[in-house]
């Protein structure tokens, strides 16, 4: 498989998940390039997305355009933040990505995995509000390469069906 290859994948899929478990896998989480966390030891991130007091880190996004590229020639999957915003900056600095996201069915069954992993309920409801919006009528709808999930399939079931190599 193509080393390098980066995806841009929705909320609750499964990126961190199968970044913890394999070595030639990488999540690159946005909210610490996104925001300064400067002030606090130990972040879990899950719980400060939608915190309307993060502060703006300056350096945002070269920093995670940054992190992308170095990532991309020590990792063969690099996973990445998915939305309209990030879109846009990805196509701006030229990154070349695959998007990821549950098909309708699927996402019935996200806004529990949101709640388990301890998201604030206000950023569950605009994840679940944006699902409509961004998925159904951008995403489906765009030339953009897709792995697309079924119900009962996180990533790493999707990324070992098209014969990615997942290290362990």
């Amino acid at each position: 498989m193509q080393k390098g290859i980066v995806i841009a994948g929705f909320a609750g899929i499964g990126k961190t998940t199968l970044a913890k478990k394999y070595s030639n896998v990488i999540d690159i989480e946005s909210s610490p390039y996104k925001y300064d966390y400067s002030m606090y030891d130990n972040i879990d991130y899950e719980k400060f997305k939608g915190n309307k007091d993060r502060i703006k880190n300056t350096n945002f996004p070269q920093n995670y355009i940054d992190a992308i590229n170095q990532a991309k020639q020590k990792y063969d999957i690099v996973l990445i933040w998915l939305c309209d915003e990030a879109i846009d900056i990805y196509k701006k600095f030229g990154v070349d990505f695959v998007v990821c996201y549950p098909n309708v069915d699927a996402f019935e069954g996200y806004k529990q995995r949101y709640i388990s992993r301890g998201n604030l309920q206000t950023w569950i409801d605009n994840v679940v509000n944006y699902y409509n919006e961004f998925v159904v009528n951008k995403l489906e709808k765009s030339n953009y390469k897709k792995i697309i999930l079924d119900k009962g399939e996180n990533l790493e079931d999707k990324l070992l069906q098209l014969g990615f190599k997942l290290d362990i």
